[in-house]
């Protein structure tokens, strides 16, 4: 099993007037906003790609992202600025999150989208934001 750790960037957010954040699960809530023209195709080949080796593991540092880009698609896993541990995901659980709720949930609808481990995505709470745009 690969792991990829990441140590430099930075993790910039802004309020982003979002609509209420939907859970996804006990844990998980996501929401859309804005307006995209995003390639569907171009979001699947990157989900195609981090689903090439699913066992792979990212490790991110406070305040880091891990960014992959395809066409008119980017994608970012970013640590929140303020965890005192490192993030710790699977490609596969990334792979499946970019799937459903954010590709299926926002871009096919013409919107970008976020999903956290908190309901406040607009805050600091939390250990991660996943955005697709």
């Amino acid at each position: 099993m690969k792991s990829s750790t990441f140590f430099a960037g930075w993790a910039l957010g802004s309020s982003l007037g979002m609509a209420t954040a939907v859970k996804v699960n006990q844990q998980d809530a996501f929401s859309c906003y804005g307006s995209t023209n995003t390639s569907l195709s171009d979001c699947q080949g990157i989900i195609d790609t981090i689903r090439a080796d699913a066992q792979q593991n990212f490790t991110l540092f406070a305040n880091v992202c891990a960014v992959w880009d395809k066409g008119t698609c980017k994608v970012r896993l970013c640590a929140q600025p303020y965890i005192s541990r490192p993030l710790n995901r699977t490609a596969e659980w990334l792979a499946t999150y970019v799937a459903s709720p954010l590709l299926d949930g926002c871009i096919s609808k013409g919107q970008e989208g976020v999903l956290s481990d908190h309901p406040n995505i607009n805050s600091h709470s939390g250990t991660y934001r996943l955005w697709v745009s």
